[in-house]
């Protein structure tokens, strides 16, 4: 079994790789995630900001779980209704599924599992860097043993902290990955077979408000360029978000992607006027930038297009996301064999696998 690292919004885990996102709902300050294999649901993660301020205890971790058993209990009755057959449903807290590697503190994870018409293993924390309290549940048939695969999940699982300046978020979904800068917050996205649209804005310093990143992933290049090339058919796809701007575009082929940066700024009617004083005044604003990187991977058949606008730092943002950006065999360099080690992290569920 191969594992990948899945990420979003700051929570990052290790999670094989055929699992795949089936829904989202919520915001990075509180949501909710599934992920999917072809048989059935295979993942849940819920998080929160906790509004206390003094930490959480393990009794405060006990109160949130009351709340989604009881949600957990409602779903299963649901099911029962529809069915003639149901297995009852059987939840245990406390249970001992890892060996905790120091005493308990107010960040100590609590390990659960449920055994209805499947069979479930789950963990609710507190990080009080990011001030979240999350809760990871890993699903299987009833009959199936899940510790091969929850181990290895729960062990990687972090939450990032906010605020931390450098940090990045990892975003994944169906076979694409990247990272953005912490402080760009998920607005929208778009999630469909031929097309992904991760939209992201930064509320920023005062004189450059709502600096906006927008990463996109367009399926069936072959089709999108039959009959124009790459540059053609951005600038007619993106027309609207270039009006107003002056730009030069730079194209590279290498042979085996073709890609090309466009980089520019916001046009003014102060541009037509030739009086100094007019002129002076100008540059004492500073104008909006855009950048913009389009890379048509022949491999994938796929087109990615990263794209930023602000004042400061529109293609320093870009060239970052863009490089990190992976797709096909790149997706070897986040994989991970089930065998090898795990990273701890100061936010990392600290435990060891107890001895069988």
């Amino acid at each position: 079994m191969i594992l990948t690292t899945f990420g979003w919004a700051g929570i990052t885990l290790s999670v094989p790789d055929d699992w795949e996102i089936s829904g989202i709902s919520g915001d990075q300050k509180s949501g909710y995630l599934r992920l999917d294999d072809a048989e059935m649901p295979r993942l849940e993660l819920k998080w929160s900001e906790s509004k206390k301020r003094r930490g959480v205890s393990q009794e405060d971790l006990h109160s949130v779980l009351d709340e989604y058993f009881k949600l957990v209990r409602k779903s299963y009755r649901r099911k029962r209704d529809k069915k003639t057959q149901s297995n009852d449903l059987n939840i245990t807290r406390d249970i001992d599924l890892l060996k905790k590697d120091g005493g308990i503190d107010l960040h100590a994870p609590i390990f659960f599992q449920w055994r209805g018409d499947v069979f479930a293993h789950g963990v609710i924390y507190h990080c009080p860097d990011s001030k979240r309290i999350t809760i990871a549940q890993v699903m299987g048939r009833t009959r199936q043993s899940l510790r091969s695969v929850s181990i290895p999940l729960f062990l990687s699982l972090k939450n990032l902290p906010s605020g931390e300046i450098g940090s990045e978020f990892l975003w994944s979904a169906y076979q694409m990955s990247f990272r953005t800068p912490e402080r760009y917050r998920l607005e929208k996205h778009q999630l469909l077979s031929g097309y992904l649209l991760f939209s992201f804005v930064d509320s920023g310093p005062f004189l450059d408000r709502k600096r906006r990143l927008s990463v996109e992933r367009y399926g069936l290049a072959d089709v999108l360029l039959k009959n124009c090339e790459l540059e053609d058919w951005f600038r007619n796809q993106y027309r609207k978000s270039l009006q107003g701007f002056g730009y030069q575009i730079e194209i590279v082929d290498d042979g085996v992607d073709q890609k090309f940066t466009l980089v520019g700024q916001e046009n003014r009617l102060s541009d037509n006027i030739p009086i100094q004083p007019v002129q002076n005044l100008d540059r004492l604003q500073r104008r909006k930038s855009i950048a913009t990187h389009v890379r048509h991977c022949r491999q994938s058949n796929r087109i990615f297009v990263v794209q930023s606008v602000s004042k400061r730092e529109a293609l320093q943002v870009v060239n970052g996301v863009a490089s990190s950006i992976v797709c096909h065999s790149d997706m070897d360099d986040l994989s991970i064999n089930t065998t090898q080690k795990d990273h701890a992290g100061p936010n990392t569920i600290q435990a060891q696998i107890k001895k069988a």
